[in-house]
């Protein structure tokens, strides 16, 4: 299954769909993050500026920041995209704790942020089943 996240074309709709989310809203009010998701050999970076997606740069650069990063092969992220999601796949820290997926950089800010975070992979989720 193709990840819609990973299109250049829907990058901007994904920001508008995230954005527009009244949770995320509430979750992000204060977060100003750079977020590294790593799907496979693919990687994205969500720039969030006081709870705003401003950007998804795309195919980021070894010399570009983030402050923490999100990762899984692709078939763990099929996985996390289901509409209803198996064990163990239903958020990432409980699939970093016992599957294939990595989290790592600035985890004290990640833990700040965790609901915001979460809040935008369901977002994200949303997006892959429509």
């Amino acid at each position: 299954m193709a990840i819609r996240f990973l299109d250049p074309n829907e990058a901007a709709y994904v920001r508008e769909r995230i954005n527009n989310d009244p949770e995320f809203r509430i979750a992000g009010k204060f977060m100003s993050e750079d977020i590294l998701i790593g799907v496979g050999d693919a990687q994205r970076v969500i720039k969030v500026r006081e709870g705003v997606v401003t950007e998804i740069a795309l195919n980021p650069s070894p010399l570009d920041k983030y402050s923490f990063f999100i990762k899984a092969p692709e078939k763990g992220w099929n996985l996390f995209l289901k509409p209803i999601p198996p064990p163990f796949y239903q958020g990432f820290f409980t699939a970093a704790m016992r599957e294939d997926f990595q989290f790592g950089g600035d985890v004290e800010a990640l833990f700040a942020y965790y609901w915001a975070v979460q809040r935008m992979l369901a977002v994200i989720r949303e997006l892959q089943n429509e």
